[in-house]
């Protein structure tokens, strides 16, 4: 009976020691969890990447390589996704300075047609003529379209006119120009198309500007051939110096005595006589003369001197002009005039 009740005392204790274990265990597994929850559980892992800018960001392929530089200022506005879209190439034309070369030209515009506004161009030299092409120049081999350029005195309302002739005197193409210019003289430059009959003809490329009055100031012409294909020929301009000087009226003396005295020089183009006239503000013609004359050898001037008999009954207005006519195309090639005042 002692035994047995030694027995079961001892099953007590190992029972209890087991309970309290198990206490044990139990109470230290829920404050290992209580922990665990407070702190968290560090898990092994991938190296942390540094924290991410909020800027834009461009994507780049693995197999490009951006050198390291200072990081610019971004824009605000979204920065393209590719390095092509931010890179602009700039190509300078070749310059040249071997001949005068056209401006970039303006696209046309309604009647009258818009040259390019060039007040920075240097102007011509005192005695140039008043119109000039510096391109085409005399006889030059021309196919369509080609370049027309140069200076001119500006006429009536900063204009002037250019047409083409073809040998048989018919008009190919004409051009009014709007003339710009801050100075004297303005640059102009436009294309011309024309088309030609056969194999190619002669033509004839004339400028001219008029006054207020609708009458001629100023005409300059240069023959030229016309060819249906093939390349273009641009001979020099030659020499631009105006072709006429008026010597005698002076402007500013008093004219009168029902006739005028003219005297000058000339450069002419042919053996056809010198027109000299006299035509008032209204389009009336006062006074007409014919001046025979040649050209001579080295294109230097001629002199000539006339009488223009007129008759007015009141101070007037009258151009005096001296021009000259084609031998080769009909029509005029030349003109070249001043306004002067007459007294009865």
């Amino acid at each position: 009976m002692t035994k047995n009740k030694t027995l079961l005392m001892e099953r007590l204790v190992f029972s209890g020691y087991n309970l309290g274990m198990r206490v044990h265990v139990f109470v230290a597994s829920l404050v290992l969890i209580g922990l665990t929850a407070c702190t968290g559980v560090t898990v092994p892992s991938e190296p942390s990447l540094p924290p991410m800018s909020t800027s834009a960001v461009v994507l780049v392929p693995s197999s490009t390589r951006i050198p390291p530089s200072p990081e610019p200022s971004l824009p605000t506005h979204e920065v393209p996704s590719s390095t092509a879209d931010i890179t602009s190439t700039f190509t300078l034309e070749p310059t040249s300075t071997d001949n005068p070369l056209p401006p970039t030209l303006s696209p046309p515009l309604a009647l009258p047609t818009s040259t390019e506004a060039a007040t920075a161009i240097p102007q011509p030299a005192v005695g140039s003529s008043a119109l000039q092409f510096l391109g085409p120049g005399p006889l030059s081999e021309l196919v369509s379209p080609f370049y027309i350029y140069g200076y001119a005195i500006p006429g009536f309302n900063q204009t002037g006119t250019v047409t083409l002739y073809g040998e048989d005197g018919r008009v190919l193409t004409t051009q009014l120009l709007a003339l710009y210019t801050a100075n004297n003289w303005a640059w102009f430059s436009w294309p011309l198309h024309f088309q030609v009959q056969g194999a190619g003809e002669l033509g004839r490329l004339s400028m001219s500007t008029q006054d207020e009055y609708g009458r001629l100031t100023a005409l300059y012409s240069v023959h030229l051939i016309l060819l249906p294909e093939g390349n273009s020929i641009v001979t020099p301009p030659g020499d631009l110096k105006e072709r006429c000087i008026i010597d005698q009226p002076v402007q500013g003396r008093w004219l009168s005595g029902r006739t005028l005295q003219v005297a000058g020089k000339m450069r002419p183009f042919n053996n056809l006589p010198l027109v000299v006239e006299l035509i008032d503000r209204d389009g009336n013609r006062l006074a007409s003369q014919l001046v025979l004359t040649s050209p001579a050898a080295d294109d230097s001037f001629v002199p000539f001197q006339v009488s223009l008999p007129y008759t007015i009954t009141s101070g007037t207005w009258a151009r005096l002009s001296v021009s000259q006519a084609d031998v080769r195309i009909s029509g005029m090639m030349y003109l070249y005039s001043e306004e002067i005042f007459l007294h009865p």
